[in-house]
């Protein structure tokens, strides 16, 4: 009796083996969206200092540029 419960086990778990396996297989090979492809290439070649020097450089400009054209501008009547 007990031999018979210790195959119905190996048995019940070399199915749920395979089953995981093609599981795994099935998901696991999934594509990301484009733009996380490009977003991994970018971490993978760029350091997170210089992310963040590129966005305080832009937000700079972008102020600046707002108070030139507000100095430079004339009002319309």
């Amino acid at each position: 009796m007990a031999n018979r419960d210790e195959t119905d086990i190996r048995q019940a778990r070399a199915e749920m083996e395979q089953a995981k396996a093609a599981s795994e297989r099935s998901f696991g090979e999934q594509k990301l969206p484009r733009r996380f492809r490009l977003y991994d290439k970018i971490k993978e070649n760029v350091s997170l200092r210089t992310v963040d020097t590129v966005i305080a450089v832009t937000a700079l400009l972008i102020i600046a540029l707002l108070i030139y054209g507000i100095a430079t501008g004339t009002p319309q009547q």
